[in-house]
């Protein structure tokens, strides 16, 4: 590699010359690695296409196998987020997800997930306003609605 001699406060012209050579030969380095990952890539996506066109040959929608594919993802993101979490912190994840059902993986299941982590007290505190607030009609309405085994 090039160096700039001790003892002198900038390079004389052939130095700065063999600086800016050496540069411009990592760029174009970088640029046939760059080509190179993109020409790979792009076999890729072409044997992926070929599959589903196969599949679409056997009956099977092109965007099916790719909605599974993706959903099939999601899950081992969203098992990967669960399993970060604290032995006990993991047991209200799958409970809620259980308790939510098939709406856990929705957008607005995420939501009353994430609520129900960050806000359990004010939601308690709401919910006890209210019950509170109710006549007793109102309570009685209340109670026969509400999930069994809650009180």
């Amino acid at each position: 590699m090039t160096r700039i001699l001790e003892g002198r406060n900038r390079a004389n012209p052939d130095e700065m010359a063999s600086f800016v050579d050496k540069f411009e030969e990592l760029e174009k380095e970088i640029l046939r690695e760059k080509m190179s990952y993109m020409e790979r890539c792009r076999r890729i996506r072409t044997q992926q296409k070929e599959l589903l066109d196969d599949a679409k040959d056997q009956g099977l929608p092109k965007n099916v196998v790719k909605a599974v594919a993706k959903a099939r993802d999601l899950e081992r993101k969203a098992t990967a987020i669960m399993e970060e979490l604290e032995d006990d912190a993991q047991q209200i994840f799958k409970d809620i997800r259980e308790a939510l059902g098939d709406y856990a993986d929705l957008p607005l299941g995420a939501a009353a997930v994430s609520r129900e982590e960050q806000d359990d007290a004010r939601t308690k505190a709401i919910v006890e306003a209210v019950e509170n607030d109710l006549t007793d009609e109102e309570q009685a309405s209340w109670d026969k609605a509400a999930p069994a085994g809650s009180a």
